[in-house]
């Protein structure tokens, strides 16, 4: 499958210059985002910014400009230094608010991270099994997506579904109140939202960048009677969805000693690269990031429990231990 290139589309990789160029080459209609979790791992390594980890990720959550700039300013009073870095990674690559055009709240490449963990062992192999393993693994996927689309019975996808379920029930006790026949005024914790069921958007933003209905718009829509799913973005369809794996992927049916290669590819040498291979056994996985260590460590101090050695209880050592044995 060859993906042209066109407006609305946008790439998430990290924040390498080779990746950029390459997109700005090949695809100058696309539009190129930071994964956040790569920029936040900078910040910790390069600026140690372990402390603002959580601002970062805050600020380039928010979905109004006004959020945005209220964190940046706390990361800017904190550390100007990190700020500044921050602004030279460009801030509408990395910001939810900033980004001119939609990611569907995706703000990380875990999907090649995903891939590339599941190609740990194949990329040993050689060049033709490694492909014949590529397809026998999408092969898979794509049955496995066709058989849970075809076990949806909603008209959205699952983790949609999920998603509108959580924000009807946040969305129970606001007051809706009609301004015309596709816009409302909502209150909600005394904050007072516009909706615009016609346009698709909502003074909080969340819907016009999501492409899913915020708890407001859900209010307003059942106010008025409205059925929720078509204000839901095509993507999000189980049509999109079943669309996507609807073709099988097949094996090759012709055997490999009959293949009929053409004469000069086979006399053509295929050299090494000329590249010197570093010392030591070669890696499989990929190093952790300062951000994943963080958490690991975290999780590692939280359920360490640490025992008396005299009586074997929690909550003391056997220097303070005053138990009778």
């Amino acid at each position: 499958m060859v993906i042209a290139d066109e407006e609305g589309l946008s790439f998430v990789s990290d924040r390498h210059t080779s990746i950029a160029k390459s997109i700005g080459n090949i695809y100058p209609l696309a539009k190129h985002g930071i994964c956040i979790h790569h920029l936040i791992s900078n910040v910790i390594t390069y600026n140690k910014g372990r402390g603002v980890a959580g601002m970062v990720a805050k600020a380039s959550k928010a979905y109004r400009f006004s959020e945005f700039e209220k964190d940046f300013a706390r990361i800017n009073n904190i550390s100007p230094a990190i700020g500044s870095y921050l602004e030279e990674a460009d801030v509408r690559k990395w910001a939810r608010c900033h980004f001119p055009d939609y990611r569907y709240d995706i703000n990380t490449n875990n999907a090649a991270e995903s891939i590339n963990a599941a190609l740990r062992t194949p990329r040993e192999y050689p060049i033709i099994p490694l492909l014949d393993s590529i397809r026998e693994m999408m092969t898979h996927w794509f049955y496995e997506s066709r058989e849970l689309s075809a076990k949806q019975k909603d008209l959205l996808i699952v983790e949609v579904e999920k998603k509108i379920s959580k924000r009807i029930e946040k969305g129970k006790f606001m007051n809706g109140y009609r301004m015309s026949r596709s816009m409302l005024q909502v209150k909600a914790n005394g904050v007072d939202y516009i909706v615009d069921l016609e346009r698709r958007i909502c003074s909080c933003v969340k819907f016009s960048i999501g492409k899913i209905p915020c708890r407001h718009a859900i209010k307003g829509a059942f106010d008025i009677g409205k059925d929720l799913h078509p204000y839901a973005d095509d993507v999000y369809t189980i049509t999109a969805w079943r669309s996507h794996y609807e073709e099988t992927i097949n094996p090759i049916s012709v055997p490999e000693e009959e293949w009929r290669v053409p004469q000069h590819v086979e006399d053509t040498k295929v050299r090494p690269p000329e590249t010197r291979r570093h010392p030591g056994r070669r890696r499989k996985r990929r190093y952790e990031s300062a951000e994943e260590n963080i958490k690991s460590s975290q999780n590692s101090q939280g359920s360490k429990r640490h025992k008396c050695r005299r009586c074997g209880k929690e909550g003391h050592n056997k220097t303070t231990c005053d138990i009778v044995i």
